[in-house]
């Protein structure tokens, strides 16, 4: 498998390319600088929106690092996503996006999002659940548009060590029986490596979340 991660220098994304080559995947490092980049494949130092179509047809699937991670930092309308879309239209390149706990939804009714309920109060102080909302929205639109977004639960821990052992699961919010719901960071790129093998369903949002 050829993956290309965009972000890849970010500390999400180089925790990415380092399992993926770990796992046997063929890596390309897309980043707007050089800086604190890992990884052994090669490099494209390009901002998002001069990529070209053509650059993206080598990659059967183009992980991102950024739009949902990093949304804040991006002005509306201008997130890797959006100016990719059209772009990854034209190719057989296939979308798998690190999305956000917000976008998925508070219980199997499938009414409400995380990002439109009391639960959205516990999230990370990082993110923006409004906008993520809004682009989830946007995503969905593009019919021709093929991707995944792998959610992670409500707490995703940084911090702890994981136990290779975790979950994929539906576009509600995933919790255990005891009311838990996280995940340990390393656990959660081992779950975006089981997503990139088995695929998934497409044109849908997946959560995860650690089994401990």
């Amino acid at each position: 498998m050829k993956a290309a991660v965009l972000g890849a220098n970010s500390a999400l994304g180089r925790r990415i390319v380092l399992h993926a080559e770990q796992c046997g995947i063929a890596v390309t490092s897309i980043v707007s600088t050089p800086a604190d980049l890992v990884g052994n494949g090669p490099i494209i130092i390009k901002e998002p929106e001069e990529l070209e179509s053509t650059e993206l047809e080598r990659f059967h699937v183009l992980i991102d690092a950024l739009s949902f991670p990093q949304i804040a930092s991006f002005k509306l309308g201008q997130t890797p996503l959006e100016v990719l879309h059209d772009k990854l239209e034209q190719t057989s390149c296939y979308y798998v996006g690190i999305g956000d706990c917000s976008i998925l939804f508070a219980d199997s009714s499938r009414q409400v999002l995380i990002a439109d309920s009391p639960l959205v109060h516990g999230l990370s102080g990082t993110s923006d659940p409004q906008r993520c909302k809004e682009l989830l929205q946007k995503l969905q639109q593009w019919a021709q548009f093929n991707w995944t977004l792998l959610c992670p639960p409500l707490v995703l821990d940084e911090h702890s060590y994981g136990k290779g052992r975790f979950e994929l699961s539906s576009d509600v919010l995933p919790v255990g029986l005891d009311g838990s719901s996280r995940i340990a960071l390393s656990d959660f790129i081992e779950a975006l490596i089981e997503l990139l093998k088995v695929r998934g369903s497409k044109c849908r949002c997946i959560s995860c979340r650690g089994l401990y």
